[in-house]
């Protein structure tokens, strides 16, 4: 699973939820050293969300790794939909409605999505694991790759995993691999958390908070 290389929205501190943003330079860059460090691999699939932001990163990890197949979009592992959080940055949403803002940060999780009309967990999930339960490949498939978003990604893997894994608000980085095997009986280990070791120096590293 890899996290789209950072956007201009994610440059600028804009929550982008389903809005498109494109790349900036920047986050191509990182999508290059993605399709670098899965460059010895043997993927078999390489499948993406639909926004631009995912979709440009997934097809320059094609490039990289040589990979001779077509990127599939699929509609559920896009963002999820912010609500009244799209499009804004913290600093706007605290000078627009600061007893909002105040709210917000009070709040469990949960309650803040449903409070900005965001999609919660639950609705996430429903289609998030709906869509990666349908990727079938035939037996001896190495490696699929799903590039998606911050913060699905996020309500995933704290799913399968245990909220420890992502704990607080900390997201995967941008361009960011996080490994996760399935055993013959299905069960997911996971085997790396956003690693960016692969990412250039110079390029954003740690966790991120932006969606």
């Amino acid at each position: 699973m890899v996290r789209h290389g950072q956007s201009t929205a994610n440059a600028a501190g804009v929550w982008q939820g389903q809005l498109e943003f494109p790349l900036s330079d920047e986050g191509r860059l990182q999508a290059r050293s993605v399709g670098k460090a899965l460059a010895g691999e043997r993927i078999d699939g390489i499948y993406s969300s639909p926004l631009s932001r995912a979709y440009e990163t997934a097809e320059i990890i094609a490039r990289g790794t040589s990979f001779p197949g077509a990127v599939v979009p699929m509609q559920g592992l896009a963002e999820r939909r912010g609500g009244l959080l799209e499009g804004t940055t913290r600093a706007e949403r605290e000078a627009r409605d600061p007893e909002l803002a105040m709210k917000l940060r009070g709040l469990p999780e949960e309650e803040r999505w449903a409070l900005v009309g965001a999609e919660t967990d639950e609705q996430v999930l429903y289609r998030f694991e709906r869509e990666i339960s349908s990727i079938r490949h035939a037996p001896g498939t190495r490696v699929v790759v799903v590039v998606s978003h911050g913060g699905v990604m996020r309500a995933f893997l704290r799913h399968l995993f245990g909220t420890e894994v992502l704990p607080g608000s900390v997201r995967a980085p941008n361009a960011s691999i996080t490994r996760i095997e399935w055993t013959h009986e299905g069960t997911p280990c996971l085997t790396e958390l956003a690693s960016t070791h692969h990412l250039a120096e110079g390029t954003a590293r740690g966790t991120s908070v932006v969606e």
